[in-house]
């Protein structure tokens, strides 16, 4: 595939789009793929990392895995993933993975994923920290819905969007009126 805003290696961009106290790198449109995800989640110079933006970089679930498994990587606060093609799977990854267990914003807009990977996000230990949530452009349906709604877990959120993913009116008050998400005070539904 044409990489239209890079021709470079992920090993060049790294240094060049890594903020100066090294906890925030900026990788959006860089088309870096698994591959380069794999090369991002061993660099010992983002050992510090807090903010992560990867949107639209081809990254699927064997990506995702590299970065839940990260030895490196483990204190995200921020993690950018719209406009990828994680699935369920790799959202299962971002939701069972310690990793994350830091998270306070996560963006997985237009990622393809379905209602198991909403059941996962629902039902994470290690995101219960989540304050924001974008699930906007995905598919989780009302299925999904129902899971995020009857969410233990997702507690501490006070931003949650699902715009766009197949919601039902029936789904929508689930989510409206789900007592674990008390906290939410912005829901984008439709």
């Amino acid at each position: 595939m044409s990489k239209p805003f890079n021709d470079q290696p992920v090993e060049q961009l790294i240094p060049k789009l890594l903020s100066e106290d090294g906890k925030s790198l900026d990788l959006r449109l860089k088309y870096i793929g698994d591959d380069g995800m794999k090369i991002v989640a061993g660099t010992e110079t983002l050992r510090g990392l807090e903010v992560l933006n990867l949107e639209r970089n081809d990254i699927g679930p064997e990506g995702l895995r590299a970065l839940a498994e990260s030895q490196v990587i483990t204190g995200l606060v921020e993690l950018h993933l719209e406009r990828n093609d994680l699935g369920d799977e790799g959202t299962r990854f971002i939701a069972e993975s310690s990793n994350f267990s830091n998270l306070k914003y996560l963006n997985l807009w237009k990622n393809k994923v379905g209602p198991e990977g909403a059941k996962a996000l629902a039902q994470s230990l290690s995101l219960s920290s989540l304050v924001r949530l974008d699930m906007a452009q995905n598919h989780i349906g009302d299925e999904g819905a129902r899971a995020l709604s009857e969410s233990l877990t997702l507690s501490d959120l006070k931003y949650l969007d699902v715009f766009g993913n197949g919601i039902s009116s029936e789904g929508q008050e689930l989510l409206k009126n789900a007592e674990g998400l008390g906290k939410v005070q912005d829901m984008i539904l439709a």
